[in-house]
């Protein structure tokens, strides 16, 4: 018996790390034009791309059902594993009700820890790639679930988008919403904080953007693990992870590219940088 980690597809992991590190990742949907896709699963990060520039109506996603699941959850049990399953912020989404409703469905509701991560995209991805480093190390998947708690507020993850458009037509925009009565001409820097999305900063250009959001994680050092990714726009990425990459060891560094369901609230030309600091407990 072991433990094992589930998670969603809004942790934005690439899918040969998550087979790596022995993660199930369980897959939101995008649906366009009346037609549902699994995110990652039944459509590709270019084909979708292409096909959301040139939308008259913006796509909307949706949260993984029950059953898929317990889907998910019923294949583990059965092969002998105890589960933590981590889930984007439950204010940005309802995957985490689906992961509950599908723990009380299966019958053997002890077997399984839900954790509300309150992240989402990298920096989720990030909490759950520590998780399945305890899981090996760790008897108990209550205890790996009670330091996933403990540690999530240890990973921070910032965003800039080209514009503020996509999260306010989906619905996302939180605390962002703010924003929204300045300058037009700007390309805001957002975070995820306390389960929503907050405005940290509006930089005038794409060019400051990049610069700061650099600064900003450089100021959060030291940390143990750097995750970049982006919609459309591999430059900048690319520019974002050479200006970082001295922060981490190469083996703690995770590239990949916002998946349908995030980029259809970020939008095209998003980059987002997370981190996970080191801390004084050691994890």
């Amino acid at each position: 018996m072991a433990i094992r980690i589930v998670t969603d597809s809004v942790a934005d992991l690439p899918p040969d790390v998550a087979r790596a590190n022995e993660i199930s990742v369980v897959p939101l949907y995008v649906l366009i034009g009346g037609e549902a896709f699994r995110d990652g699963i039944d459509i590709d990060a270019d084909a979708f791309y292409s096909r959301l520039i040139t939308l008259a109506k913006l796509p909307t996603t949706s949260q993984p059902s029950a059953l898929d699941f317990a889907d998910v959850y019923r294949r583990l049990i059965d092969q002998g594993h105890d589960i933590v399953s981590i889930h984007v912020s439950s204010k940005l989404s309802g995957t985490l009700n689906s992961a509950e409703l599908a723990k009380s469905a299966i019958g053997e509701p002890h077997r399984i820890e839900i954790v509300d991560s309150l992240l989402a995209g990298g920096s989720q991805g990030l909490l759950t790639l520590s998780a399945s480093g305890w899981a090996k190390e760790m008897t108990s998947h209550i205890d790996v679930a009670q330091r996933v708690r403990e540690s999530a507020s240890a990973n921070f993850g910032y965003i800039t988008v080209d514009t503020l458009k996509y999260l306010k037509m989906g619905g996302r925009i939180g605390k962002a919403q703010a924003f929204l009565g300045g300058l037009l001409d700007f390309k805001p820097i957002v975070c995820v904080r306390d389960g929503e999305v907050h405005p940290v900063e509006r930089p005038r250009t794409r060019r400051r953007a990049i610069a700061r959001l650099t600064s900003i994680v450089r100021d959060l050092a030291p940390i143990r693990s750097l995750h970049v990714s982006y919609t459309t726009g591999a430059q900048d990425a690319v520019v974002i992870r050479d200006a970082l990459a001295d922060l981490v060891d190469p083996d703690a560094l995770v590239e990949s590219r916002f998946g349908p369901v995030l980029g259809t609230h970020l939008g095209p030309n998003t980059i987002g940088v997370a981190v996970t600091r080191a801390n004084s407990a050691g994890y």
